[in-house]
């Protein structure tokens, strides 16, 4: 610690070293701290304020001096006093920076840099927000401070932080892992994203300008391209006061700098504290946060997954607004509150989750699985051959029949409780356009903001229902129960069909038609459990329940275990003449596979001849080039590749030797695979290239 002495003059801000310090997290004194050091000469400096106006040079200033110096031992050093000369004026250099905003010229990223705060008190919170807005189709990579790569990664460092303790950064939403087809896995965010930074201002801190300096490495990339890496360097000045207050933000000088400044600084995995989650809003921003989850949550009423459902909901109105308004506005209470049970839930859930893991639960998340994606498309089919009529969805109030008006009057509230509760869940997977920028708040604000986000889109989704609970009169504008409930009940069943198309489509392309077959047995159970009326005896509905679960079960299992890809696939290419040239003429065997998606024998020749482990071996061992000649659509180039080898049906597998173009082995018709590798065997492994004809150099720079 340094201290001036005497009226001469005043700090106006504290004093900081030349270059940051060096962290020991393992010293031997001090086990398990971060402990800040400088070794060989270091320079402080800080600006001061001269109490008179001086009409020559100041003479000498006293200084306190506190610390120690330390090698294996260490030597305290209490209250030294330090004479300071003055040596002349130095005048400052103010480099060009852009504030608050900044974008270089041929760049795809534009980028916003401050603090929250432009004044804070010592002991005070502020945050250092970045928020970085990719043109279309670009992403930046993932920011991961503790991870040791330093390609494909965005990096985040702060240079000076002259005493604040900064924490790990928090970004608002989760990365997407990916193979985009450039060298393996990456891990990237969807459009724009926003990066906080909790820091503390200590208690001890001198009141006057504080800067804080940083640096920051990216690269923007598409699925197929990307910019070169770049980076920039931004600072900026607050202000520490006991009494000045500050509310109003600080935006940052920002200016460009270089990827490797960020990425290879010294100091880049250990600048911060740990972990802690920011604790800097405002009122007024807990409002605005609060409105828009309002906002996004009333949204979800009109999103695809759940709009189909607003038929079932109306019928349930229906039944319910013949009789007593009173019951009928406390269903609806009854309702709402499922809806919003719903997603107090899932916040109570991230909030677990954060707590054991450190990360929160994202908004959709739970769609990136298979085994969620299963459950929700089987739920919606279920649900619409429930409105067709091949059984009935086992919820009171679900269907307008007799045994079901019986249950809803006897299980009224409970039925209408989990209608909501149902409601909510098939309106998880979208998202309305408000949604994600309120929800994002909960990965880094304390519980009880993050549950009263969850509540604003709860009470938002439920506000309709809300309103009819308030007002029953409005009850009277619903038309009174008739057969064309029936007829509209078995209408609304087209648009949850569609839905499920829309969620089928939202697989992998390759196990769309594992989901398909799976709806067959889905479709069957129902069909099964539909056949036993519901006035049959217990033991009777159970063991029908029983035997269509098992069908169900057994039967998605199946579909996603038999028709799912070979591990052993073979890492094909699109087919071309030019392709195929390059490959012989390098030396290489071809191995080409004319097929279609309408060709089931060819589709069986890949499960069980070729996509196998021991024709694997052979390719990897020979250095065969496999490639797809596709000929769903019937290319004429392609058509007139199979007229070439004499041949006008598919499936036909045509291996080509090295250095031979013209002449392949050809196979057709179902295969097995000792054929596959005995044809293999026979063009024999990989040569020395046998031409230099250029198109070497162009396979070699487009594979």
């Amino acid at each position: 610690m340094i201290k001036l002495l005497g009226k001469q003059a005043k700090l106006s801000g504290p004093f900081v070293p030349d270059r940051p310090p060096e962290v020991d997290k393992n010293s031997e004194s001090w086990p398990g701290l971060a402990v800040e050091q400088f070794s060989n000469n270091v320079t402080w400096s800080a600006p001061i304020e001269f109490t008179e106006s001086l009409e020559t040079k100041p003479g000498r200033i006293e200084l306190t001096i506190e610390g120690q110096v330390c090698e294996k031992n260490c030597i305290p050093i209490r209250d030294e006093k330090v004479p300071a000369e003055f040596s002349g004026w130095v005048e400052s250099k103010d480099e060009a920076l852009a504030i608050g905003e900044f974008r270089e010229p041929d760049s795809m990223v534009e980028w916003k840099i401050h603090l929250s705060k432009s004044t804070v008190k010592p002991g005070d919170k502020l945050e250092l927000i970045l928020e970085a807005t990719p043109d279309k189709d670009f992403h930046i990579y993932k920011l991961d401070l503790k991870d040791p790569v330093l390609e494909n990664r965005t990096h985040l460092v702060l240079t000076q932080k002259f005493g604040v303790k900064a924490y790990e950064p928090k970004v608002d939403k989760r990365s997407i892992r990916k193979d985009l087809g450039v060298g393996g896995v990456v891990d990237y965010y969807e459009g724009k994203v926003t990066i906080r930074v909790p820091i503390e201002v200590p208690e001890t801190a001198i009141e006057g300008e504080t800067p804080l300096e940083g640096l920051v490495g990216y690269q923007a990339c598409t699925q197929g391209a990307c910019d070169r890496p770049r980076g920039l360097k931004f600072k900026g000045v607050y202000q520490v006061s006991k009494t000045k207050p500050g509310s109003d933000k600080l935006p940052l000088g920002i200016a460009a700098s270089k990827y490797d400044e960020a990425a290879n600084h010294p100091q880049r995995a250990n600048w911060f504290e740990g972990d802690k989650y920011a604790l800097t809003l405002e009122p007024k921003e807990v409002f605005t946060k609060f409105f828009l989850a309002m906002l996004g949550g009333f949204i979800l009423n009109f999103m695809p997954c759940v709009l189909p459902v607003i038929g079932l909901k109306i019928l349930g109105f229906v039944n319910e607004a013949h009789g007593e308004r009173r019951t009928a506005s406390m269903l609806t209470l009854t309702y709402s509150l499922g809806m919003i049970a719903v997603l107090l839930g899932f916040g109570a859930t991230s909030l677990g989750l954060r707590w054991m893991t450190g990360r929160a639960l994202e908004w959709g998340a739970l769609f990136g699985n298979t085994t969620t994606q299963v459950l929700f498309t089987g739920f919606m089919f279920t649900l619409a051959l429930s409105f067709l009529g091949v059984w009935e969805f086992p919820i009171p109030g679900f269907a307008s029949g007799a045994k079901s008006t019986e249950l809803s009057s006897k299980k009224g509230y409970l039925g209408a409780f989990f209608k909501g509760v149902i409601t909510t869940l098939l309106a998880t997977p979208c998202s309305g356009p408000f949604l994600g920028s309120a929800l994002a708040v909960s990965l880094s604000q304390p519980a009880w903001v993050v549950l009263l986000i969850f509540l604003g889109v709860g009470i938002g989704m439920a506000f309709p229902y809300l309103m009819v609970a308030i007002f029953p009169g409005s009850m009277k504008w619903i038309p009174k129960p008739g057969p064309w409930m029936e007829t509209f009940k078995e209408f609304l069943a087209f648009p949850l069909l569609l839905s499920v198309v829309a969620f089928v489509s939202g697989f992998p392309e390759k196990e769309r038609i594992s989901m398909l077959s799976a709806l067959i047995f889905i479709w069957f159970a129902c069909w099964w459990i539909g056949r036993v009326p519901v006035w049959e005896s217990g033991s009777r509905r159970l063991r029908a329940w029983g035997l269509g679960a098992m069908a169900a079960f057994a039967g998605t299992i199946g579909s996603f275990y038999f028709l799912k890809p070979s591990e052993y696939e073979l890492e094909w290419v699109p087919f071309s003449e030019q392709a195929l040239q390059s490959a012989v003429a390098e030396g290489k065997p071809v191995l080409i596979d004319f097929t279609a998606e309408w060709c089931q024998n060819c589709k069986l020749n890949l499960a069980v001849a070729i996509n196998t482990r021991k024709v694997q071996d052979v390719v990897k061992k020979h250095d065969v080039v496999p490639m797809i000649a596709d000929l769903t659509r019937y290319p004429p180039a392609l058509m007139a590749k199979l007229r070439e080898l004499n041949k006008v049906a598919i499936p036909v597998l045509a291996i080509y030797k090295p250095g031979d173009g013209k002449n392949p082995i050809v196979l057709e018709d179902l295969l097995t695979e000792s054929q596959v590798i005995n044809a293999l065997e026979q063009a024999g492994p990989a040569k020395a290239a046998t031409a230099n004809s250029g198109l070497g150099n162009i396979l070699s720079a487009t594979r």
